[in-house]
């Protein structure tokens, strides 16, 4: 996806994948530590049990060794059900007193305890084949030293562990939640820290041919940005400088090329009529209206259009219809208008619109066959069409049909340069409209231009005041 290339979500995926590490670590860590905790203590309750009965080791009159055992000692070792056993031993591996005569039987072949105690499992042993954990240690005493073991069995340990088990379940819950609240934060710190990458980026989305103007230097940008923004300026500071020299070497092309071609169009209509000179006619007024375009390509590229006065569409379509409908009627076309009763109101530049629709119309007129009607029509809601009954336009070239020097069809037989409709759709781009092309009811194509609306009242006095003919 998309979504899961980009670098927050790459920052998120680094950031939950450190912290559920870090978690599952932690809370692994703690059963560990609660586990150590618990044997540990067991380990140091027996140490602390071996050395206590030691010092209860008394040696009677006869030489005897006794050990007596205080009540609570007696309850732990000779309470019925008990699972805690001691055995003593001499240093010549005697045994001397136990808790129980099978337990000192299974500890025969045990080595004695050492200054270091030593700690074992003893499995499967009495009735119930219980698990025991012993401890054998060298304890002093007042006879002497003695090998004292002492064992206990592992179930008793049960409830210090339920305990120990209960505590970490809790704080692993605690750890994770944790965990979650700092993911929480972490997304929010790396989208606020990427918001002004976000901003920089929108800004770069803005820049077009015609607002090479627009720069991203940002002082609120992290120190890592700045290079790579720094360096995107002064590639659009060399863009902007070779656009304006083409468009300067534009412009100044056609004007020089303007007076030489008035001079040829005046001696060749000097001349007398004839095929040759009538080829060479079209061909001097094919390169003026090349010349024009050109002009006006470089007008729209260098001057930006002032669009906010409040014009009536239906006006500038009825103005641009009687003004071709002559040059149409030479062409054995005709132009049919159709609009409201009612003016259209629409922010714009009432001359770039019109010179839009002229395009379109000369556009329509060269592509429908002789003897033929193209329609111009204007509707309440901004649009204008423009249909001819032609061979219309190839869904596959209709994206292309805009733009600037791609002639399509036109190419095989040498009309057009190309700029037409490059022109309209610049000054409706400029306008904040459409232009769309599809097929027309009768044939052909429909082209059509689309301007929002505005409310005559709250709109700005008029550019140009015109009255539409019907």
């Amino acid at each position: 996806m998309r979504w899961a290339r980009s670098l927050q979500a790459q920052l998120v995926f680094r950031l939950a994948a450190v912290l559920l590490i870090a978690a599952g670590a932690g809370v692994a860590a703690l059963y560990h530590e609660s586990n150590q905790t618990a044997d540990a203590l067991r380990r140091e309750e027996l140490l602390q049990r071996a050395n206590e009965l030691a010092g209860l080791a008394q040696r009677s009159a006869d030489g005897a060794i006794r050990l007596s055992l205080p009540p609570s000692l007696e309850q732990v070792f000779h309470a019925p059900g008990t699972s805690d056993l001691f055995v003593i031993r001499s240093d010549a591996g005697t045994t001397l007193a136990t808790s129980r005569p099978e337990f000192a039987a299974s500890m025969d072949s045990w080595p004695l305890g050492g200054s270091e105690p030593r700690y074992i499992r003893i499995k499967h042993f009495g009735p119930a084949g219980q698990e025991y954990c012993a401890l054998t240690v060298q304890a002093a005493s007042s006879i002497g030293p003695l090998s004292i073991t002492v064992a206990r069995a592992l179930d008793e340990d049960a409830l210090a562990h339920t305990v120990l088990n209960t505590f970490v379940h809790d704080i692993a819950w605690a750890i994770l939640l944790f965990a979650a609240a700092i993911l929480i934060v972490g997304v929010w710190s790396i989208r606020r820290g990427l918001r002004p990458l976000r901003a920089v980026s929108a800004r770069a989305a803005t820049i077009t041919a015609g607002t090479t103007g627009v720069r991203l230097a940002d002082t609120r940008l992290p120190s890592e940005l700045s290079p790579f923004v720094a360096a995107f300026d002064q590639a659009l500071d060399r863009l902007e400088r070779g656009l304006i020299s083409q468009r300067e070497f534009t412009a100044n092309a056609a004007h020089q090329l303007r007076t030489p071609l008035a001079i040829l169009t005046a001696q060749l209509g000097e001349l007398p009529d004839s095929a040759p000179i009538a080829l060479l006619r079209s061909d001097v007024l094919r390169m003026n209206r090349l010349i024009d375009q050109l002009l006006r390509v470089a007008r729209l590229d260098s001057i930006p259009l002032a669009v906010s006065a409040t014009i009536d569409l239906k006006a500038v379509v009825a103005d641009a219809v009687r003004s071709l409908a002559p040059w149409a009627i030479g062409r054995k076309r005709t132009i049919g208008f159709d609009a409201p009763s009612h003016p259209v109101w629409v922010h714009g530049n009432a001359d770039a619109i019109e010179d839009a629709l002229r395009n379109l119309i000369e556009n329509a007129v060269g592509h429908a066959p002789p003897e033929t009607e193209v329609t111009v029509s204007v509707s309440p809601d901004g649009a204008v069409e423009v249909a001819d009954r032609g061979p219309g336009v190839a869904a596959e070239d209709r994206e292309r049909i805009f733009e600037r020097f791609w002639r399509g069809r036109a190419a095989a037989h040498g009309e057009g340069a190309g700029l037409g409709l490059a022109i309209v759709a610049q000054i409706v781009a400029a306008h904040g409209g459409t232009i769309t092309v599809g097929d027309a009811t009768a044939g052909g194509a429909v082209f059509t231009l689309r301007l929002r609306v505005v409310d005559r009242e709250a709109g700005a006095p008029n550019a140009r005041e015109t009255t539409a003919a019907a």
